[in-house]
């Protein structure tokens, strides 16, 4: 059984960017409560839900990956290691030349700022060693890493922006804190992990009822129900910190709400309980030009500068979402993978962990 809940759970991830930043950059000041609601509570499926789909795409990636080696009697540790360790690397590396950009035309302080992009390249190297360890110790560490965060930045915050060995510290953690922090956001993606491995494990069952059935029993219920508790928990928890996207209280509410939508989209695409045509295109090429869409839709940001109000930008919202993929409709029926930033940077990082290994 394939899984589509992962390319569907990266399609709104993508699409919820791409709106988001256009509300960000032309809603006028007066009316940036609009922004905040939708920062506040779309992080899910925002800079969390992205990190969580990513550590998906890694460990599944890793897992076949392994598997086809093994199954070619070639089997290379080494090889698997640079493939995946290359690739976070490229980009890392990217991630530093966009927020050198950003630090020339806006008034970023410095390139090592915890945008998405520089989160994830950093977590998937921090999630490697995690790959050979169980998935309920890995769990386990998630919450210890959020809960330590908690005490972390309580600790480093009267420190920021002094010139000593603490306010350094605090900088390297924590600069800009309402962006995708280290310690609050590698969870999302080394959770993203164990998912992967459920998925991985589920498609070596022999029998589209078996893997339904070890689907059922190890992924939905279990998160169903530690969804429902984080939702509650994270809500009443110094109440209403949930709302503030660098709170603990946030996070437990996102990580909740990313293992509810998860299941659903489960139960509804993998397990048929509602048809979709087979092309069914909107997200479907937000997903599959992920990388690709999250830096391209950048340069609307020159389009209009913040004027409009949080009624009218939906005029020009909207037109726009629309124009952006039928043009990423075209690409994909016209040049398929091969406009696709994240197929080069496998490949690039496949070639040159071959060469070395």
């Amino acid at each position: 059984m394939r899984i589509q809940a992962l390319d569907i759970f990266r399609g709104l991830c993508i699409f919820y960017m791409t709106f988001g930043h256009l509300v960000n950059w032309w809603i006028r000041s007066t009316d940036y409560w609009l922004y905040e609601i939708i920062w506040n509570f779309g992080t899910f499926v925002g800079g969390g839900g992205f990190l969580f789909v990513s550590g998906m795409s890694a460990a599944l990636s890793y897992r076949k990956r392994k598997e086809k080696l093994d199954s070619l009697q070639e089997s290379s540790e080494k090889l698997i290691r640079n493939e995946y360790i290359f690739r976070a690397l490229f980009i890392f590396l990217i991630s530093v030349m966009w927020n050198l950009v950003g630090t020339i035309y806006s008034n970023i302080p410095g390139v090592w700022t915890w945008f998405v992009i520089q989160t994830i390249s950093i977590s998937l190297i921090l999630a490697w060693p995690f790959l050979k360890t169980s998935k309920r110790f890995r769990l386990y560490f998630c919450f210890f890493i959020w809960i330590s965060n908690e005490f972390i930045i309580n600790w480093l915050s009267p420190f920021r922006g002094e010139s000593n060995f603490l306010g350094y510290l605090y900088y390297f953690l924590y600069n800009i804190p309402e962006q995708n922090v280290i310690l609050g956001y590698f969870p999302y993606l080394l959770a993203g992990t164990i998912f992967g491995d459920l998925f991985y494990e589920s498609s070596l069952k022999e029998g589209e009822k078996a893997q339904k059935d070890y689907l059922i029993k190890n992924l939905i219920k279990p998160s169903v129900i530690g969804g429902i508790l984080l939702i509650i928990f994270g809500i009443f928890f110094e109440f209403p910190n949930f709302t503030v996207k660098e709170t603990f209280s946030s996070h437990m509410f996102t990580f909740g709400l990313q293992l509810l939508l998860l299941s659903f989209l489960v139960i509804i695409k993998d397990f048929g309980k509602i048809k979709f045509k087979k092309n069914y295109s909107v997200i479907k090429y937000y997903s599959f030009y992920s990388f690709t869409i999250f830096f391209a839709h950048q340069l609307l940001y020159f389009v209009f500068p913040p004027q409009f109000n949080a009624l009218e930008i939906w005029i020009y919202i909207i037109p726009i979402m629309v124009l952006i993929t039928l043009l990423f409709r075209y690409i994909y029926i016209k040049f398929g993978k091969y406009a696709s930033l994240k197929f080069f940077i496998s490949k690039f990082a496949t070639s040159l962990a071959e060469k070395i290994s």
